[in-house]
């Protein structure tokens, strides 16, 4: 039986190697990554809420999107009444998002799920 002397010293300092050497690439790639990212390139940025509008659910998608178009105005710093100051993180600026406005587009699910789907195939395309 062999005796191995693993310290702990050793096994972080192993760690930190291994997890540097996985990380290293990435640093380069950083550039060559932008073309597989989904990026707005105009100056607008555009949300999709697809939420039940018709069907026995109505009710509560209306609340959804009151909801949603509300955060829209917030995010735009539209409307917040003076309260975007308030806030003690200041990650919400009412610049929208990384500076880009913030547009929206609705669509209705009917509460069935195969309407779900196409809806929102028609909001990605």
């Amino acid at each position: 039986m062999s005796k191995t002397t693993l310290t702990r010293r050793g096994v972080l300092k192993s760690g930190a190697v291994a997890g540097a050497g996985v990380a290293l690439p990435t640093i380069f790639t950083a550039s060559s990554a932008a073309a597989y990212m989904n990026e707005p390139t105009g100056s607008s940025v555009t949300l999709g809420f697809n939420v039940p509008q018709t069907g026995p659910y109505a009710d509560e998608g209306a609340d959804e999107l009151r909801a949603y178009m509300l955060a829209v105005e917030h995010l735009n710093g539209e409307g917040d009444g003076g309260m975007m100051n308030t806030f003690s993180s200041k990650a919400l600026q009412g610049n929208g998002i990384l500076g880009k406005k913030v547009e929206y587009v609705t669509g209705d699910t009917q509460t069935r799920p195969d309407a779900a789907r196409a809806s929102a195939r028609s909001m990605i395309e």
